[in-house]
């Protein structure tokens, strides 16, 4: 009797999996051709280039207290100096040493800062696209009765046939022209 039933189970499964409607698109296209992806890279590199100047900046202030610390070591080298002199050298120097410790600690924080700014900005951008991305692949899926739409990249084979991306790319916005093109500049590039 149990072997009836799982028959019977299994049946039902086959037939059942025979009324599934399944798409495929390719996330990485999708994500590549997103109309907020060109911008997002570009305000990712500008901010980059913005965090770097500041630390540049802050090099270059740190060189000029190195300078300014080289300078006064040479003058506290001077034989000529009176002992009320040679003190009131030492303490120059002495903070000297204290304001560029504290001046490159600040810049190592800053850039760490910096990093981790950089990094969760790619990220919320990142994820505004697949947010995105998965809203309209939603609204396709709905309209057209799809049940499962899945990420071609992450499958070992699926058929051709299956392959909604150019739909989505309309709902986006973008000519499925532009992913031909991509494609093509890709293998050229190889």
């Amino acid at each position: 009797m149990k072997k009836v039933m799982i028959l019977a189970a299994a049946a039902a499964a086959l037939t059942s999996a025979a009324d599934i409607k399944i798409g495929t698109v390719n996330m990485v296209d999708l994500v590549r051709l997103h109309p907020n992806h060109e911008s997002n890279r570009a305000l990712v590199k500008t901010t980059d280039s913005d965090y770097k100047a500041k630390l540049e900046a802050k090099q270059e202030a740190l060189k000029e207290i190195a300078d300014e610390g080289k300078k006064a070591q040479g003058d506290l080298q001077n034989p000529m100096l009176s002992a009320a002199a040679r003190a009131d050298a030492q303490k120059k120097v002495e903070g000297i040493q204290q304001k560029f410790l504290a001046e490159q600690h600040e810049m190592r924080q800053m850039a760490a800062r910096f990093q981790s700014d950089l990094s969760d900005l790619e990220a919320r951008l990142i994820k505004l696209e697949t947010e995105d991305l998965r809203a309209k692949i939603n609204a396709y899926a709905k309209a057209n009765g799809y049940d499962i739409i899945a990420d071609s990249t992450m499958l070992a084979f699926s058929k051709e046939e299956y392959d909604v991306t150019d739909a989505i790319l309309k709902a986006l916005g973008v000519d499925p022209a532009k992913r031909k093109e991509k494609a093509k500049k890709s293998d050229e590039g190889k």
